[in-house]
């Protein structure tokens, strides 16, 4: 069951741009705890003005209209080619909650036949969110604590970023998703073409260190700049850590973000690690609130008889 039939959905998808820019100018008073939702819309609008969202949608309450200076419910959906999960983020303005809860409850648009990654859920959105969980039928949904960092987008056009002796900087292409997923402790089925499919759509946004002598190779140092408008995977190769180059490509993702597009900066840390941590701190990011991913699996069906 997706929603409650023959009730009026409290959901409704935003198709022209100017229904969109309405809902980023709500989410934008409440920055920065609304940051990962607004740069995930902003950043599916840029895919649709490129003509490559058809497996995007976006979502906001009815009873908001397009209004500019109330609450903001969102849910954004994005299916992603094979990967397993259906991505979904979500967030409310509503210290109430009341929006948000309706939409849990009764929207068709929340793909709850199938398994959905919601993905960085502030802490006022979690508890709404677990309710709705396990009264779809999953009491054990996998859980993935972070913090939510930040940095303006001000702070992040002044950032300077030296040059290494022997490495240059570069964009990652979509054949540097293998490298990218080998990397993730959370890989599976289709995240390597998620992967591609986000280097693709966002050109430039993702960056490596590479050898000067072989700079087709594989980077020695990357960072993804993901689909949520954000940084994502930062990796660094044993034999080049401890020199600084995962802060330097930070560092230089993340002013781009702010220079060609014009957002503030956020990533996630899974806490402990300490490293990440000290590394976000020298660039100038601040810890924000707590989120979580939600990895939500459907009840079995039961067997026809």
């Amino acid at each position: 069951m997706a929603g409650t039939p023959g009730t009026a959905d409290p959901l409704r998808e935003l198709v022209a741009d100017a229904e969109i820019e309405s809902l980023l100018k709500a989410l934008g008073r409440d920055l920065p705890h609304s940051v990962h939702v607004y740069n995930r819309v902003a950043t599916q609008q840029r895919w649709r003005r490129q003509g490559e969202a058809a497996d995007v949608a976006i979502y906001r309450a009815v009873e908001e209209g397009d209004a500019t200076d109330g609450n903001a419910t969102v849910v954004s959906v994005w299916r992603v080619g094979t990967v397993e999960e259906v991505s979904v983020a979500l967030h409310s303005t509503d210290p109430g909650g009341g929006a948000l809860r309706a939409a849990l409850a009764r929207s068709v648009h929340i793909p709850w036949a199938e398994r959905i990654n919601f993905e960085s859920v502030h802490e006022r959105c979690l508890l709404d969110l677990l309710a709705a969980v396990q009264a779809r039928g999953d009491d054990l949904p996998r859980l993935v604590r972070t913090h939510k960092m930040y940095l303006s987008k001000e702070a992040a056009l002044e950032l300077d970023v030296r040059s290494v002796p022997g490495l240059r900087m570069g964009e990652l292409q979509p054949h540097h998703a293998a490298a990218v997923n080998d990397s993730w402790a959370y890989k599976s089925t289709g995240t390597e073409d998620m992967f591609a499919s986000a280097i693709r759509r966002n050109p430039g946004l993702s960056l490596g260190l590479f050898r000067e002598e072989d700079p087709a190779g594989e980077p020695v140092a990357f960072v993804l700049g993901a689909w949520y408008g954000g940084l994502g995977i930062l990796y660094t190769h044993d034999a080049y850590r401890r020199r600084g180059l995962g802060e330097l490509v930070t560092r230089a993702a993340s002013r781009t973000l702010a220079a060609r597009h014009g957002l503030h900066v956020h990533c996630n840390i899974v806490y402990p690690n300490p490293a990440s941590e000290a590394t976000l701190a020298k660039v100038g990011f601040r810890r924000v609130c707590e989120c979580t991913w939600v990895h939500y699996t459907p009840p079995p069906r039961p067997r026809s008889a």
